[in-house]
């Protein structure tokens, strides 16, 4: 059985994008086609407290798209898992 504050952690959950009668205004043809599909939280980015900007990866983490998380439905109850690594980090900047 998880604790209160695991259930609460974010990253390694799975997630579907929520199906909404109508687009969100940041939309794109890059989040549409994640719309009704799972995937999982790779980070969640500082900021707004209430719905803050989720990284959520797709197709095994090679496919990552940005939401809000008034736009996502967390599975609260599956494991997490452990995001996937993309490299080190900082690996993108010029040495």
């Amino acid at each position: 059985m998880q604790s209160r504050d695991e259930s609460r952690v974010l990253v390694g959950r799975p997630v579907t994008v929520r199906v909404h009668g109508d687009d969100r205004a940041y939309f794109t043809d890059a989040h549409r086609a994640w719309i009704g599909r799972t995937g999982h939280v790779h980070a969640v980015v500082p900021g707004d407290r209430d719905n803050p900007l989720i990284k959520v990866g797709f197709e095994d983490g090679s496919k990552i798209v940005f939401f809000r998380l008034a736009d996502l439905d967390v599975d609260r109850e599956s494991a997490r898992e452990a995001p996937k690594k993309h490299g080190a980090r900082g690996s993108h900047l010029p040495n």
